[in-house]
């Protein structure tokens, strides 16, 4: 194996910054398609499913997409632009805010992210593929037979994602490359059958039972929407990042994103999912799938929709997989095994799929709340307070980091994210759908991430800066150094906690 080789190899599977002629997303199309792909898993349709609760389909649609578009232009900003810039992930950015030692809430939120919805996918996969063989077989969809194809679709699908990701980045991208549009051809289709066995017009007034709604306030309707939205697009935050160190061209970091997960993977998809849970009666889409689109052509669509289930789990566990490398341990270990341990535990999920999808499903409804304080301070401190100028040697080093803040920690930014957490859930609790007055008017993401910003920037002004922590003062400084070219800091693979 050449070294060059070798080297890019390093850099894909781990958190070396990978240079502009090693970047896998080389065109437009690529990156759109595999932002599309992620976006438009399984858990696409159950939320376009839930949109008709809100009141209105229409403005659930419509609030959503908003809510969804902002949060990632947010999210691309505050964590897609510093990686595509320095090659560097996600946790590593964020040391220029969070301090060395302090990414370990960051991390902590990816982790749990990332490796918890893997698992939910994986769980929501088996279940209903296991869903599809019953129907096309006839047989009821209990039993211990039926358990049984679960737990074997389950582990099934945990070895080839552990399969597939081990292959590398270049590897998904052509996959995503097939998946994507796919995806949205068979949408499309599904759409064409609800016209042709509904109508257009009943399409359109169709709504859920007055008594199933959550609202029945059209203002407080739409804030549920965009909130729906803003929290799906927070939990990106940790996605963004790992994908655009990857892409080529820097007018390919915004649009694909906003195209590829907003209006394709959300837009479309939310629609045709809210008409279907409206006219067979039910949010499930494992059911409505096949209510609507028959035994034959729903089989077909459950099955193309599990397989993009397969190419997010991807995505997922290699980003997962980049960004634990950030504890010594697993920087030390191959790639292949890496992976394997990440993936150690869905061999018990796979057995307990029911468990796993009534109990951590409520946990991670609150994960996109773990990241609105995050994108707000991110956000202001790389386009604002550092003006886009990061100091690369310093996101590897321990020893003489400009970001070393008081023992590695940076303080202000822990204590306002927790703060941010505790104002987000006094304005809207996303499991009991408990809102405050003022969530009516504002939501709650939006303002939450406004407040974190500016209060990180004042507080950077007054006390952080003034004690010369965080390197601030010298961040115009930075604009001469190199950025793709540049070299990492010697044992930028072996950073501890």
């Amino acid at each position: 194996m050449n070294t060059s080789h070798s080297v890019e190899q390093e850099a894909l599977a781990g958190r070396l910054p990978v240079l502009a002629g090693n970047r896998v997303y080389k065109t437009y199309a690529s990156f759109l398609w595999t932002c599309c792909a992620f976006s438009a898993a399984t858990w696409a349709f159950l939320i376009g499913s839930y949109l008709p609760f809100v009141g209105d389909w229409r403005l659930g649609v419509m609030g959503y997409v908003v809510g969804l578009i902002i949060g990632l232009a947010l999210v691309s900003l505050a964590s897609g632009a510093p990686s595509y810039k320095y090659g560097t992930e996600t946790i590593d950015n964020a040391k220029s805010s969070f301090g060395y030692r302090g990414i370990i809430v960051p991390l902590f939120g990816l982790l749990a992210t990332l490796i918890g919805w893997s698992y939910v996918v994986e769980a929501l996969t088996a279940r209903g593929a296991a869903n599809v063989a019953a129907t096309l077989t006839g047989s009821q969809v209990t039993g211990d037979s039926h358990e049984h194809l679960v737990i074997g679709v389950g582990l099934a699908a945990l070895f080839l994602v552990w399969f597939i990701t081990c292959k590398g980045p270049k590897f998904f991208e052509r996959l995503n490359g097939i998946i994507g549009p796919l995806h949205m051809l068979i949408t499309l289709v599904m759409f064409g059958i609800l016209i042709h066995k509904f109508g257009l017009e009943n399409l359109w007034h169709n709504q859920v039972p007055p008594e199933q709604m959550l609202s029945h306030d059209p203002v407080q309707g739409l804030a549920l929407a965009v909130e729906f939205g803003m929290s799906n697009a927070m939990t990106w935050w940790p996605v963004m990042g790992g994908l655009t160190r990857l892409v080529k061209h820097k007018n390919h970091v915004m649009g694909p994103s906003i195209i590829g997960a907003g209006i394709l993977g959300a837009a479309v998809v939310s629609t045709v999912a809210a008409l279907a849970a409206i006219s067979a009666g039910t949010y499930d889409p494992t059911i409505w799938m096949i209510a609507v689109g028959g035994p034959a052509f729903g089989s077909i669509v459950m099955t193309v929709v599990l397989t993009a289930n397969i190419s997010t789990m991807v995505v997922m566990m290699y980003l997962a997989g980049v960004s634990i490398q950030q504890v010594k341990f697993f920087a030390r270990l191959k790639w292949e095994i890496l992976l394997a341990l990440l993936l150690l535990p869905g061999v018990y999920f796979a057995f307990e799929t029911e468990w796993l999808l009534s109990k951590v499903m409520s946990w991670l409804s609150y994960n996109g709340v773990m990241f609105v304080g995050i994108t707000g301070i991110t956000l202001v401190d790389y386009l604002i307070l550092r003006r886009e100028q990061l100091d690369a040697p310093s996101l590897f080093a321990t020893r003489n980091s400009h970001y070393a803040y008081w023992g590695g920690v940076n303080w202000v930014a822990v204590v306002i994210c927790i703060l941010a957490v505790m104002g987000y859930l006094a304005l809207y609790d996303p499991v009991t759908s408990a809102m405050s007055p003022w969530f009516r008017y504002m939501g709650a993401s939006i303002p939450v991430i406004a407040i974190s910003g500016v209060a990180y920037y004042f507080a950077v002004r007054l006390i952080v800066a003034p004690m010369g922590k965080g390197n601030y003062t010298k961040g115009l400084a930075l604009a001469s150094r190199p950025t793709l070219d540049s070299k990492p800091a010697p044992g930028a693979m072996r950073v501890s906690l």
